[in-house]
């Protein structure tokens, strides 16, 4: 018979196999969490944008033939204002100045750098492509990583085959810079009024002497056949300007790299010295360092071999950075 006495005692021992019965299937339920594969956050925003693709798009129907309208003064005041403004940061009023000429201003993530960087283009068109408006002004791309401190300028693009490619590729090997496109080829407005490099009445040049009177030096990449002066690979100059160091460390540079280099400064050059440019003389009246690099063939079109240019490049704009307070 149970007792009373008995029942008392059963009850504790029952209580306890009650609560080792719930730590059982708590342990269950945390292991099981355990267990199952943990979920992965799925990135949000837009996705990174390849530069070197987005400039191939914008570059590979540039012809001779295409139209090219002039932009007037004040179109090209706004421009080089709104790329002033986005070098300060101040990305609302510069998109205003811009829009006054039919430009907007965007950001992306650059999927080589993964650095932020900012695109400032005609309207219209698609944006990742050609047909910006249809006038043929061009564009201009900052690392907004940093503050920039210098620029590579592209002023005859798909003409000098593969500057372009060239461009993209030194804009990424150094940080701080800003990437200045010429808009069309350089033989398609009438009397060589897209001809940019000799031209102050562009968007290009007014955009570069903004740089420039910002302090900004700039490494300007040009092409030539090597048949226009045999024996060489490369032509590097200052211009109008007096040869510096980042002239002599350009040339030294692409002369170790097993690159046969001509010093504008030092001897002839036949042609391509680009003393006529007009940043070039700009950049020499106001006193800042700047690039006249000529490149055949084989160094702008080989993959290979533009990528050791661009390396070395790269080192001389790096070296204008001591330059920033």
């Amino acid at each position: 018979m149970e007792t009373r006495g008995s029942r008392r005692r059963l009850l504790p021992l029952a209580v306890l196999l009650v609560l080792a019965a719930l730590a059982g299937v708590l342990t269950l339920a945390v292991r099981g969490g355990q267990d199952r594969p943990r979920a992965v956050p799925v990135p949000s925003g837009p996705a990174p944008v390849d530069l070197a693709a987005r400039v191939d798009a914008y570059t590979a129907d540039f012809s001779p033939s295409d139209p090219y309208t002039a932009p007037d003064a004040a179109q090209r005041r706004a421009v080089a204002d709104g790329v002033l403004g986005a070098l300060d940061g101040q990305s609302e009023p510069a998109g205003r100045e811009l829009a006054r000429a039919g430009y907007r201003l965007t950001e992306f993530t650059e999927a080589a750098t993964g650095r932020r960087v900012a695109e400032i283009a005609e309207t219209g068109g698609d944006a990742g492509a050609g047909g910006d408006g249809g006038r043929g002004w061009g564009r201009i791309y900052l690392d907004l990583s940093t503050r920039p401190y210098w620029s590579v300028q592209v002023p005859h693009p798909v003409s000098d085959a593969r500057t372009e490619a060239l461009g993209v590729e030194l804009f990424r090997a150094a940080p701080g810079g800003v990437l200045v496109l010429a808009g069309a080829h350089r033989r398609a407005g009438a009397d060589g009024s897209s001809d940019v490099a000799h031209r102050s009445d562009t968007v290009f040049a007014a955009v570069v002497e903004a740089l420039t009177g910002r302090g900004l030096p700039g490494i300007q990449v040009h092409g030539f056949d090597e048949g226009s002066l045999p024996g060489q690979d490369a032509v590097v100059s200052s211009g109008a300007g007096q040869a510096g160091p980042a002239a002599e460390l350009t040339a030294a540079g692409l002369g170790r790299a097993g690159y046969a280099v001509c010093r504008a400064w030092r001897e002839k050059c036949g042609q391509l010295e680009g003393t006529t440019n007009v940043e070039g003389r700009f950049a020499a009246g106001v006193g800042v360092p700047w690039l006249h690099v000529e490149l055949g063939n084989g160094l702008r079109t080989e993959p290979a071999r533009r990528a050791v240019v661009a390396g070395v490049l790269a080192e001389t704009a790096r070296g204008w950075s001591v330059r920033q307070p």
